[in-house]
């Protein structure tokens, strides 16, 4: 990773350029300017920035094509990708995950937020190039921690997973399957493993039958941790166990609820090995 950090700021609109750049450089980042797709992709391959924020609506190429095309090229490094835009609709939101961004942030942007959404991507970021991701494979004694959501919460997720793995505990949230293996199977055994369950109830997991398996097992075995990202109602089964509120949380470690389920987790399974 380059230091400072580099970051891409891609829109076609240079007053919102130069918003985003002020306080990311306000922050310490580095700030790289494109203003349309094939601009994007050209400062990707010249450049290498570590992180793009990317606006959707850009001439030439649009957002999603742009993130299809860094995502799906194996030569490039990995290097999230924040869609920042006007279109709010779960639809779009859903087109923009389905495209490989790593985060989905509206306008106006809140600039706080958007700095926090920027670290943590960036201590991911950190983590995969030092080649010690500790989300990309589990141990064979299995990880401290495992994370069942819906794939539609992601962003929300990866920015958590970060925090955990910041602390020093290991995650599993999102492998990466061999060739071949059963997908059943190596969720179970993950499961089976983990130390504790994070379960993250939303308006998109509610009605998953994955997570509400993964949240019953988790239950049964007492280790479950459940935390809502919204205002959903929870399966009956989960109504009567206590939640944590995550629906306002702006991504930041020093948010009331964060802490508190850092401060259970530690209570359950014991601060991670090392720390002090």
């Amino acid at each position: 990773m380059n230091n400072p950090a580099r970051i891409l700021v891609a829109d076609d609109n240079e007053t919102n350029r130069d918003i985003l750049a002020t306080r990311l450089e306000a922050n310490g980042y580095a700030v790289l300017h494109a203003g349309d797709g094939e601009q994007v992709l050209a400062a990707m391959r010249e450049h290498r920035p570590d992180l793009i924020l990317l606006d959707i609506m850009m001439p030439k190429l649009d957002g999603i094509e742009v993130c299809r095309r860094l995502k799906g090229d194996a030569s490039l490094p990995f290097t999230p990708i924040i869609l920042v835009t006007a279109k709010a609709e779960s639809g779009d939101v859903v087109e923009g995950l389905d495209a490989g961004a790593d985060e989905y942030l509206t306008k106006p942007v809140d600039q706080k937020a958007l700095v926090a959404r920027v670290k943590a991507l960036l201590r991911i970021k950190e983590r995969h190039d030092a080649g010690s991701d500790q989300a990309k494979s589990a141990p064979a004694n299995g990880t401290d921690l495992f994370i069942s959501y819906s794939r539609k919460d992601a962003a929300a997720i990866k920015s958590l997973t970060a925090i955990l793995q910041d602390i020093g505990w290991s995650v599993w949230f999102d492998q990466e399957l061999r060739a071949g293996a059963a997908f059943d199977r190596v969720i179970e055994q993950a499961l089976s493993s983990a130390r504790a369950v994070i379960v993250a109830w939303s308006r998109n997991s509610v009605d998953s039958d994955w997570v509400r398996a993964e949240a019953a097992f988790a239950l049964e075995n007492s280790k479950l941790f459940p935390v809502r990202l919204d205002d959903a109602a929870l399966p009956l089964r989960f109504t009567n166990v206590h939640t944590l509120n995550l629906s306002n949380w702006d991504g930041s470690t020093g948010h009331d609820a964060v802490q508190v389920l850092l401060d259970h987790l530690t209570e359950a399974i014991g601060k991670p090995s090392g720390s002090a």
